[in-house]
């Protein structure tokens, strides 16, 4: 069994949230100086946010470099057998387990230091420069400073701040991780954020003369929307975009090093990543291109989706394909939409412009990080989520692996009552964007899916007690989570098992007991 977020007691956030704001009171009256955070917050503070970098340090001091069990996985590493979670709070409020990199084997970690881009010193000091001379914008403005300069290498010296930091807590924490996160990316990754936006309008300007706008005008999706969505074609010719981004001046190690090719042919030579496929980019939530992923042709060769490696800009466990062009909608108040695919985002939001905002997973399972970029887009305890993952038997598995990751959340978690066998780009070019549209709005619980999913799984066909015994006993795990939802959850559980509802809440109260 992986060591993941399923070992989780419901009353760990009370407890977590408890030592969190122990943590940020000593940051208040002085018994830590704000320098103590930011000094954590350079180890942590690309992937985790001011809640998150606190509990990491009260559990584990030494820790260097912290990720979730599937982010390792995606590294190469894989976390040792019968190690302990390091237990954080998700920027959704949801408890999770993170690991250090001293808990895992495998590949080496690639090295991605270097010297600093040119001009760097500069652009930081003209941060500070702006900021008022006394108050918490100052304190915000040099904190930020100091992550970008601490991230790019450059050993800068601490800033003096007052004895006690009374602007500590998540308000202030937050706000300066994620613009130093913004400003690391624009300096750090200003050479391959070039090379990237080069290969989009490469893409691009292949497309009218591709089979692409043709297949996808067939799928239901008309020019116009390929427009506005910039839908590209990477050619089949194995080189056609190195030689390319070469004439433009990239060179063969930077090409390689923002995932747009991959070497072969002999000789060392590069062959493109993405061939005969339809391109859609993927967009850091200030709208710069990080990564692409491309759709094969029907009965072309390789996967069906192909995602780009991961770069210093792309990391495909912590970007959600659609999320930056969904922002003004989710801010306006559209329920977040999860799915698969590109065209599935796409089908969703053309089905209700104003009613959803789509995002696409691009194949994987939904990840921490992933969760945690959506939540600071959309307000996640009021709008809840809504999964539209496929009606096949694989999709229906990942809507079940999507409570794992959703069950903290504040806000309603349901499901849409896709057709057995389709996706959202799949009824749309069957039925239209009508069909789509109902069923975005045909919703039920998705705790009833996780419900159900662990009845099957501990029960079978339960035909003993002891089978029904420990369906109730799976089942009440579930439920467990999601506490408001237990005297609807017993009473469908009763039904499923053939006992009375008293001893599925008998159970269920055992369960959630210290």
């Amino acid at each position: 069994m992986r060591p993941d977020d399923r070992s989780m007691r419901p009353d760990d956030r009370r407890l977590l949230r408890g030592i969190a704001d122990q943590e940020t009171a000593r940051l208040r009256d002085g018994t830590r100086p704000w320098s103590w955070w930011l000094e954590r917050a350079v180890l942590h503070g690309r992937r985790h946010g001011y809640t998150a970098i606190l509990l990491i340090s009260a559990q584990w001091r030494g820790a260097t470099d912290v990720r979730a069990y599937e982010e390792w996985r995606w590294a190469g590493r894989q976390v040792k057998k019968g190690e302990t979670g390091i237990r954080v709070l998700g920027r959704t409020g949801a408890p999770r387990a993170v690991f250090d990199v001293s808990q895992t084997d495998g590949l080496p970690l690639p090295d991605r230091s270097g010297p600093p881009p040119p001009d760097t010193r500069r652009h930081l000091a003209a941060i500070t420069a702006k900021a008022p001379e006394r108050g918490v914008r100052r304190i915000e403005a040099e904190s930020i400073a100091y992550l970008v300069a601490a991230w790019l290498g450059l050993d800068p010296p601490m800033p003096a701040f007052p004895a006690r930091a009374f602007w500590a807590g998540p308000g202030l924490g937050d706000r300066v991780l994620r613009t130093a996160r913004r400003l690391h990316g624009r300096v750090s990754g200003a050479s391959q954020g070039g090379i990237m936006a080069d290969a989009q309008r490469f893409f691009r300007a292949r497309l009218a003369a591709s089979w692409v706008p043709g297949y996808l005008a067939g799928r239901g999706f008309p020019p116009g929307v390929q427009r506005r969505w910039q839908i590209g074609c990477a050619p089949a010719g194995p080189h056609a975009l190195t030689d390319h981004l070469r004439g433009l001046g990239h060179g063969d190690e930077d090409i390689a090093a923002a995932g747009l090719a991959r070497p072969g042919g002999g000789a060392g030579r590069l062959r493109d990543t993405f061939r005969d496929r339809a391109m859609f980019a993927i967009r850091t939530p200030d709208g710069a291109i990080a990564g692409f992923i491309g759709r094969r042709r029907d009965g072309g060769p390789g996967p069906k989706y192909l995602n780009g490696p991961d770069t210093p800009l792309f990391h495909k466990g912590e970007l959600l394909y659609g999320l930056h062009e969904a922002r003004d909608r989710l801010a306006a108040g559209a329920r977040p939409v999860l799915v698969e695919g590109p065209l599935d985002a796409i089908a969703v939001t053309m089905a209700g412009p104003a009613e959803y905002a789509a995002v696409a997973t691009c194949g994987l399972a939904l990840t921490a990080a992933q969760l945690d970029a959506l939540g600071e887009a959309a307000d996640l305890e009021t709008a809840g989520v809504l999964v539209a993952l496929d009606g096949d038997p694989a999709g229906r598995s990942g809507t079940v692996r999507a409570w794992e990751r959703l069950a903290g959340v504040g806000g309603p978690v349901e499901t849409a009552g896709l057709p057995d066998g389709l996706d959202p780009a799949g009824l749309l070019h069957a039925e239209g964007r009508a069909a789509v549209l109902h069923a975005l709005r045909t919703r039920t619980p998705l705790i009833d899916a996780a419900v159900d999913a662990a009845v099957e799984r501990a029960g079978g066909t339960l035909a003993t007690p002891e089978d029904r015994l420990a369906a109730i006993r799976a089942a009440s795990k579930v439920i467990a989570v999601r506490p408001a939802e237990a005297a609807r959850q017993v009473v469908r559980v009763a039904s499923r098992v053939d006992v009375p509802p008293a001893l599925i809440t008998e159970v269920l109260v055992d369960t959630v007991s210290p």
